[in-house]
């Protein structure tokens, strides 16, 4: 019998088992919002020990930010517009028990990583038919930046462009060694649909799940993407 989910994670606590460094196919410079640069290593691999270091560290700065919240006594309309604006839709995820339940060929992860911390991480699915156009595309999962990465109250993000930065190797990645064609989909919710809506991401209502609506990258953007 294979061990638990709880049983792995405390076996990777326990033993300070390191993430894996030999699954780094791109490095590169991302920016604070203040311009000042940070180097970053782009990973490429099924790695339980990353996806563990995304539960205990974002799980640690979503329960800070939450107290700091609750301490700052703000009014009711300040209250609710400091909830409105910070991401936490996914503050649930258990990235640890992802990961070993995806661990098959037709899934890839991906993982940011800088200052010794994951900054995002992205799982995709292949292949995936179009629901625009012709051929197959991939499927986005999973795509998360780290918490300390997204607007919050309690202090400035720290990184700008994680998110984007693991689409665009994605998108690379898919077309190059996948043979897919450029293009990708995926299920938002209500409240990252403008993001998605930025990028240039086309609704198609008929692939809508409950709550979930579906968007897909149109090629010529997907490939723009990939050049930015």
């Amino acid at each position: 019998m294979g061990l638990t989910v709880a049983e792995i994670r405390k076996l990777i606590a326990d033993e300070g088992i390191a993430p894996e460094s030999a699954d780094i196919v791109s490095q590169g410079t991302l920016f604070t919002p203040d311009g000042e640069p940070v180097e970053y290593a782009l990973h490429h691999g099924w790695d339980p020990v990353k996806a563990y270091l995304c539960d205990k560290t974002w799980g640690v700065f979503t329960v800070q930010m939450l107290h700091f919240i609750k301490n700052q006594n703000y009014d009711e309309a300040t209250l609710h517009k400091v909830l409105s604006e910070v991401q936490i839709d996914d503050h649930h995820w258990d990235w640890l028990a992802k990961t070993l339940h995806y661990n098959s060929e037709e899934y890839d992860w991906f993982y940011v990583m800088a200052e010794g911390y994951p900054q995002g991480a992205c799982l995709i699915y292949h292949p995936k038919p179009s629901c625009i156009s012709s051929g197959d595309i991939f499927y986005v999962e999973y795509l998360a930046a780290a918490p300390w990465n997204r607007t919050n109250p309690m202090r400035n993000r720290a990184i700008r462009g994680v998110a984007t930065e693991l689409m665009r190797y994605a998108v690379n990645y898919g077309r190059n060694h996948l043979k897919l064609r450029y293009g990708f989909s995926l299920h938002a919710i209500q409240r990252a649909m403008p993001y998605y809506q930025d990028l240039g991401m086309v609704r198609h209502v008929p692939a809508d799940k409950e709550k979930l609506f579906y968007f897909e990258m149109p090629e010529d953007l997907a490939q723009k993407l990939v050049v930015a």
